[in-house]
């Protein structure tokens, strides 16, 4: 799968207002300082996302994100359908509670993949500190893994004709709790593979 290894970086126009984009685009987080009132966050609402800016209509791809011990997060992808705006009423910015994105829930232990306002829960044996996504647009199979021992957490089937979008969500913080962000792995210094063989 590291053949097809990318590092997405998060578009800053999509994110929803509470959250905070790191200069390099690789990381996200909760705003300590949130923008805007009014809202009644929850730890598992899963509209306090942001998008890649690159979306997937072909072959197969990679991609991992790094979560450590963070007690909520939710990380999937969405189809092109979604509109780009800082609307927090709009339902289809939300992950996996409609028929157009799909992802993996975390919330104190436990995992839900969901999907169209459908949820399972998986049976996960170990803490799981980076997650892998593989998309195979040909097969139409979303595969989620813990990234670090390759071990394989769920698949959904995906069969659609629009561009798919990487979707991240930190979830809110609370006291401090959930503020770690959610980052993007990627190979600082990739290995000069032409250079290695001179």
């Amino acid at each position: 799968m590291w053949s097809y290894l990318s590092s997405p970086a998060l578009d800053p126009k999509t994110a929803h207002p509470k959250l905070e984009i790191s200069p390099d685009k690789k990381q996200v987080c909760w705003r300590r300082h949130p923008v805007g009132e009014g809202l009644s966050p929850q730890p598992y609402d899963s509209q306090y996302s942001v998008l890649a800016q690159e979306s997937f209509t072909n072959g197969q791809h990679y991609w991992e994100v790094i979560v450590q011990d963070k007690p909520f997060w939710m990380i999937g992808v969405t189809t092109g359908l979604i509109t780009k705006k800082n609307s927090p009423t709009q339902s289809s910015s939300s992950l996996g509670v409609n028929s157009t994105s799909w992802c993996i829930y975390h919330g104190e232990g436990q995992y839900l993949a969901c999907h169209d306002t459908q949820e399972k829960q998986l049976s996960v044996a170990k803490r799981v500190r980076k997650l892998g996504i593989l998309a195979n647009i040909q097969k139409g199979e979303l595969s989620f893994y813990d990234a670090d021992a390759m071990t394989l957490l769920h698949s959904f089937c995906v069969q659609c004709t629009q561009p798919l979008y990487p979707m991240f969500n930190p979830c809110i913080d609370v006291n401090g709790v959930n503020r770690q962000p959610l980052t993007l792995f990627w190979i600082k210094d990739p290995w000069n593979w032409e250079g290695d063989k001179k």
